[in-house]
Order: C-alpha cells, then structure tokens, then sequence
C-alpha cells in the first residue's frame, strides 16, 4: 500500500470516529427535554402559537441516529375551533450514521402515530394556515441571494437516498370549508410504504374512512400497489394498482417522466364490472325509476391516456353501459388554451329503456293558480362558449328513442370563438334519410341560429305506427326547410323564426277516416235518404304537398294540394306563433264518383267546392265547413239540376234566411238556422 492512500485511509478513519465520538456525546450528554419549553417559546414568538410537549423526548444510536417524540400538539390559529390544529401520539425517525461519510442518506423507518389535523376555511375565505405560510418565498429569495443567482454548482457526486419505509396509522383529517358550507373528514388513514430506493420496487397500501356531506358519501377507500423510481432517467412507475372506492373496482398502471425540463406521463386504468343505481345509492342519490328496471345494472370502462405538461391525449376509452358499447378518443391541447377534439362512437342503445314508466292511468293537469303568473324564461347563458375550441364526432350505429328506430346517425360539431356548428347531421329512419346543418352564434348579445335540413323518402306510416301507435297517415314523405331566428327560449324562437319549409307526401293515405263516405251520407241525410254501409275508414291520396314562408313567427301557406282519384283539396291561411292565433282555409272538391261499396253514388256533389275553416287559438282552433260559401256556389249553378229542389232548405239553413211566408211557429230573428252537415266530419 503507497503511502498517500494509507495516509488517507487513516484520515477517513479519524473523522469517522470523531464523527461517531460526536454522536455518542450528543446523545450521553444532551437531554432534548431540557429544551421543550424553548422550543415552545420559540414556535409562539414566531407564529403566536401554542406548542405542547405531553411526552418525552428521546434519542436512538448506532448504527442509527434517531428521534423519537412522545404526545404534542400545536395550537390553531385564533378565530378558529377546535383548540387544537395538530396533535401527533407518537413520531419517529432515524437516520443510519456510515453511509452519511460517503455523502449516501440511509433513512429508517419514519413513524408517526395517531395524527389529528384540522383544516378549515372561514366564510370570508381565510384558512387556518395562511399564517403559517407568510413570508414562505422571502426565504427562499435570501437563500438564492447569498448563494448568487446565476452560479452553477460545481459538480460533484450525488448521493443515493434510500428510506426503510413508512408507517402513519390513526391519522384524522378534517376540513370543513365554512365558506362553501362543505365538511369532509378523513378517518382512521394508514400509510405503509415498504423500504424505498433508487430502482427498487417497492410496495404501499393507502386506506381511510371518507366522509362528505355534499355528496353524502360514508366510504373506506383502499388503495394499493407497487411503485419505482429512476433517478437517473427521472421517472415513477406504479404498476398493479388497485383501487376500491364505494362499490368501484379499479385497477391499472400509472408512469411519469420529468427530465431536463420536459414531463410526460401515461396511465391505464380499468374499471371492473360495476352497478350505477348501487354508485347513486352509495353517493346519497335516488336511482332513477325507469321502463326496464334491469338497466343501469353493468357498467364496465378501460382508459388509457397520455400526454405532456401542456397537452393529453385519450388514447382510447372503452365503456359499456348494460348491453351498449361506447368508445371514443380524443386529444387536448394547449392547457392554456385548450383546444379539444373528441370522437365518439355508440353502437346500440335503446334509450326508452332508461325513460320513466309509463303511467296506467293518466293524472289531471294541474289547474295554474289564479293569482300567480309564471315568469317568462330566461336566455341562457352562453358565455363558457366564448372560450372553447371544440370538434367532436359522433355516431351512433342504432338508436331507438320514444320507440322510433334510428340508425347510422352522424354529427359533428365545431364550437370556436363563441360559434358552434353542427355539420353535418344525417341519419337514417324507415327506409329514408334525413340530412340537416346548423349553426348558433353566443357573441350576440341575444344568440343567433340558423337550421336548414331536408327528408328524403321516410315511410310516414311505420314513423307514426311506432311514435303513436296509429298509422294516421302513410305514404313516402319529403321535406326541406331553412330557418333561422334569435333567442333560444320558446318565447325568443316562436317571436323571430324566419325562412321557408315544405313537404310532400305520395302515394299515401289518411286513415281514420273515409271522406267519399262522409260526403255521401251527410248529402243523404240531407235528401232524407239512408246512409251507406261500413267501410273502411281511408282516404287514398296520389300526392299531399304544400310549403310556407315564416316572417317573425307568422307562417303563411299559399299552396295546399291533395290529389287522390276523388277529391281535391286546396288550402291557404295562416298561423301566427307569438299570437297563438291560425286562420286557415281548406276546400275540399269532388272530382270522381263518390260510390260506395254498396253501389250508393251521388253525382249531386261532383264539382262541389266544400270551404273548412280552422280559425282561432292554435291550442284549440274551432274547424267547421263554410256554409255560406257552399249555398253561394250551389245557387251559382254548381250543382246539377237534380240538386235545385232542396233550394229552400238550403236558403233557410245554410243561409240563415227568413222561412217561407205562411209558415207556423215562432219567427224570432235571433233563432238560428239549423246546420244539416254538423256531424259530417265527425
């Protein structure tokens, strides 16, 4: 051995045993008890807290240098109960003394006992440990002031640090948000953590009592799991996670990089099969009555993200809720700023199952009491998208809603700088299509919208056989409309719609009611001659088209048009939303042989032009035949000549005429004409 090596050799060997030395008088010597009531006055000087000492002070050695403290407490801030904002039973640390000489930490086993923390803000927003927080940066500006910003450290060899582990049990934790009106408390927490190194796997477990009181939530969650560091390659893995919160089974591995300034992270999770009215139970909350009590039963989710300090990414997301599948992706970025896209896809669902029941019997509208008036709805506010940058997808393979069936369903929509956008929009619904575009602009001070859209070859009957239950009316519909307005309640909307739509339907029909038949008896009745048979209640039409302009909610229709091989019917008239007011005319015409199935025909009517209004409140408009109208054309010589003979009856009851003169009975003016066709359309 060369003589500088020995030399040093034996200089190592001295420091350590003065080192050592150092240590055993310390802990020979000194009697940390003597301290406690300086350092107590020390804590009051500086924070005007009380600090207690209720146990005694102690000290390990070799081969570690250790700390142990009995019972203690420290005051809370005035203003502020309990009396008391910390309280610890038992504290432990130690510190192994050799690896310090070659610059190594070697930490033992860190305890801390029965930990009781009170945590609470004021209604005026103030926490109990703002005080202690003052002037925390002034320290560290010092420290970097006497070291000189801007010099670099000269290197040097980094120590490893290793902690034996770490075990807190009986911890409390209270916070109660006074300004929120918020209480959560956490119970009964123990933390152990198995020895941890540089590239060591080591394990934890994590448990506690949670108590909320909005949501009301009364849990133990458990948490547990293995983790590692890399010094080197700056990073933290944790890997076999699991997690149980509530009735929730989570597992999954969680990593994160930071080094030279740039940070990254991925996590997969995945949630084990789970009943949402059980989660809603367990959070307080009424599970929602629905059609199918079976739904809401199984829940099952795999996530898997990554991302940066300033963006994320959703990798993928797999969720199924009872028998629909959900997936979806997506990215955000500029934290900032952010900036969102998102892709979601749906394969089937059908949502009437999660609907309330439908209810036996049907209850009496309540009756609006008379002195009080409901306040008109207001606009809603669109501020929040002001600021967002949205584009989402999505589709829907199957749907099945308010027992309509609907499928490969598409929209995607933009919101930027306060516009959202929806294009396009499509789907599919009984053997057609439907297609449509819209748009709302928040930077008005009343929002703007505008919709345009358009049907395609939808089958009227099955829509309406499985809205309502009836085919009320088949036949191959097409439809387009274009519309815009200002303001989103119904209000807003019905005051400004503005645009043009129109419709046709071919080769259809009207069911429930067979208007050749309807014509024909109530012309019989008239001529004193016996109604037809029973037959079915239809009315075939070739086509039914017409088409309107709306200006500030008044609609107009100009064009009404049904051909079918015995009738024709024309219409025009209005509507007016705001209002709530319609003043419409339809004039029914024969053109063909109104024969029934029993060989009855009247040719009488042939030509006969039958004016209905419907006129009134839209809610409940009165719809009658114009009399007056039919008795100007029949005495125009509408009818044939067969028809003259009833000239009389007509001017005295369709006119409201004077009877003829030699007639008996009561001749007041104010008697009114009898109406021979009241029940024809009924």
């Amino acid at each position: 051995m060369n003589k500088p090596l020995k030399i040093g050799l034996i200089v190592v060997g001295a420091l350590a045993a003065l080192f050592i030395a150092a240590c055993i008088v310390l802990v020979l010597v000194v009697n940390p008890n003597d301290y406690k009531a300086q350092i107590s006055k020390a804590v009051r000087d500086e924070t005007g807290r009380e600090l207690k000492f209720e146990g005694d002070i102690s000290f390990n050695f070799f081969p570690w240098l250790g700390l142990k403290v009995g019972p203690m407490a420290l005051g809370n801030a005035p203003g502020f109960a309990p009396e008391e904002m910390v309280r610890i039973q038992r504290a432990e640390a130690s510190i192994r003394l050799l690896p310090l000489l070659s610059g190594d930490v070697a930490v033992g086993t860190v305890v801390l006992d029965g930990l009781t923390l009170n945590l609470a803000k004021n209604k005026q927003g103030v926490t109990n440990w703002d005080d202690l927080t003052k002037g925390g940066d002034s320290g560290s500006a010092e420290a970097e002031t006497d070291t000189g910003a801007g010099k670099s450290a000269k290197p040097g060899r980094a120590g490893s640090l290793s902690v034996q582990g770490v075990e807190i049990t009986g911890a409390n934790i209270v916070y109660d948000d006074m300004q929120a009106g918020a209480k959560t408390s956490v119970n009964d927490l123990s933390l152990v953590i198995g020895e941890v190194g540089d590239k060591i796997r080591f394990p934890f477990e994590l448990k506690f009592n949670l108590k909320l009181d909005n949501p009301k939530v009364d849990t133990r969650p458990v948490l547990t799991g293995f983790a590692k560091f890399d010094r080197e390659a700056g990073s933290v893995e944790v890997d076999d996670m699991r997690l149980s919160l509530l009735n929730l089974q989570l597992t999954g591995l969680l990593f994160a990089k930071s080094k030279n300034g740039d940070t990254s992270f991925s996590a997969e999770i995945k949630l084990a099969q789970a009943s949402v009215r059980e989660l809603m139970k367990q959070l307080g909350m009424t599970p929602p009555e629905t059609s199918d009590p079976k739904v809401l039963e199984n829940l099952t989710a795999d996530l898997k993200v990554n991302g940066s300090d300033t963006e994320a990414s959703l990798e993928s997301l797999t969720l199924k809720l009872d028998q629909t599948l959900i997936t979806a992706e997506g990215t955000v970025k500029n934290f900032k700023k952010p900036a969102v896209t998102l892709d979601v896809n749906v394969d089937d669902i059908d949502a009437d199952r999660y609907l309330p029941p439908k209810s036996e019997s049907k209850a009496a509208p309540a009756e609006p009491a008379a002195s009080t008036q409901a306040a008109p709805a207001q606009e809603p506010d669109l501020s929040a998208l002001k600021t967002l940058d949205v584009k989402a997808r999505l589709t829907v393979g199957k749907l099945k809603a308010m027992n309509l069936t609907i499928s490969d369903i598409l929209a995607v929509v933009t919101a930027r700088n306060g516009l959202v956008t929806a294009d396009p929009v499509s789907l599919k619904l009984y053997d057609g299509e439907y297609t449509a575009q819209g748009s709302l602009d928040a930077n008005k001070a009343v929002a703007a919208w505008s919709k345009k859209g358009q049907v395609k070859n939808v089958q009227a009957g099955p829509l309406l056989k499985d809205l309502t239950g009836k085919e009320h009316l088949t036949g191959t519909t097409n439809a387009q409309f274009d519309l815009k307005g200002a303001g989103l309640t119904p209000d807003n909307i019905k005051k400004s719609v503005t645009g043009t739509a129109s419709f046709a339907f071919t080769d259809g029909a009207v069911n429930g009611v067979n208007v050749a038949k309807m014509l024909r008896d109530g012309w019989n009745r008239l001529k004193g001659k016996a109604v037809s048979g029973d037959e079915p209640a239809k009315t075939d039409f070739a086509e039914l088209l017409g088409s309107a302009t709306l200006t500030n909610g008044h609609i107009v229709n100009k064009d009404l048009l049904m051909k079918s091989p015995l009738l024709r019917v024309t219409g025009q008239g209005w509507a007016d939303l705001p209002e709530n007011t319609t003043d419409y005319t339809a004039t029914v015409t024969v053109v063909g042989t109104l024969e029934g199935q029993d060989g009855q025909s009247v040719e009488d009517l042939k030509g006969l032009p039958l004016p209905i209004h419907v006129k009134g409140s839209l809610d409940d408009p009165s719809i009658s035949l114009d009399l007056k109208a039919m008795g100007e054309a029949l005495f125009k010589g509408t009818f044939k000549q067969g028809a003259k003979g009833i000239e009389e009856t007509l001017k005295k009851d369709l006119l409201g005429g004077s009877r003829p003169s030699g007639s008996t009975g009561d001749s007041k003016t104010t008697d009114k004409p009898v109406n021979p066709f009241k029940k024809l359309f009924q």
